[in-house]
């Protein structure tokens, strides 16, 4: 017994992308605000002439998550583009059943 799924409207799927997009968003948010404090402890680890193994797993540490904000900006680029190319369907399609 096999279910069928009720295709979603355009309300639906843009509600979903809009959610994603505020997940998205907030990921960004909490990465950035990781990427500040890393840069501060790196400077203060420059600063203080630590050793080059503590400075080199801050700096490390900061391209991983310079790679993971770039990644999530891709991926909020795609949504927000996925919502654009939504919008100009319906409004297409708005304008064809008139």
């Amino acid at each position: 017994m096999s279910e069928t799924k009720k295709p979603k409207t355009f309300q639906e799927i843009d509600a979903q992308l809009q959610s994603d997009l505020g997940k998205i968003s907030g990921e960004i948010a909490e990465i950035e605000s990781h990427l500040e404090i890393g840069q501060r402890m790196f400077d203060e680890a420059v600063a203080a002439n630590m050793d080059e193994a503590v400075i080199g797993k801050y700096k490390k540490g900061l391209e991983e998550l310079q790679k993971g904000l770039e990644m999530f900006l891709g991926i909020k680029a795609e949504i927000e583009q996925t919502i654009a190319t939504l919008h100009d369907t319906v409004k297409k399609a708005e304008e064809h059943i008139k």
